[in-house]
């Protein structure tokens, strides 16, 4: 049986759901802050694609962000889509990851796509 630290969640929006975006945006603001205040975390927590400016300067999931690094929970960035996107030098939590790192994370662990 797998644990909380076997598990991978993998973010690529800045929300979650097929339905209404600001919904999904604050629903995944809610889930990361609950996430945050619980013992236990995941693995690692990954973004990709426009998820990674959920780790920018001024996003309002950082406090809660580096929480959840501050309890051993690895934060990484798709270093593709931060260049993409022209965040260079703006992400505020976890670090900049290349897709072999995140291939390695991901087959290492359960991955839950959100």
């Amino acid at each position: 049986m797998s644990g909380p630290k076997d598990k991978v969640i993998l973010l690529g929006s800045e929300g979650t759901g097929g339905g209404d975006d600001d919904l999904g945006y604050e629903i995944l603001l809610a889930m990361v802050e609950a996430l945050s205040k619980r013992d236990h975390g995941p693995k690692a927590i990954i973004c990709w694609n426009t998820a990674v400016k959920l780790l920018a300067e001024g996003s309002p999931l950082i406090p809660h962000l580096k929480r959840l690094e501050e309890k051993g929970v690895t934060i990484l960035a798709g270093q593709l889509c931060v260049r993409e996107l022209e965040l260079l030098g703006k992400i505020t939590v976890g670090r900049m990851a290349t897709m072999d790192e995140i291939l390695d994370i991901m087959l290492e662990g359960n991955v839950i796509s959100l």
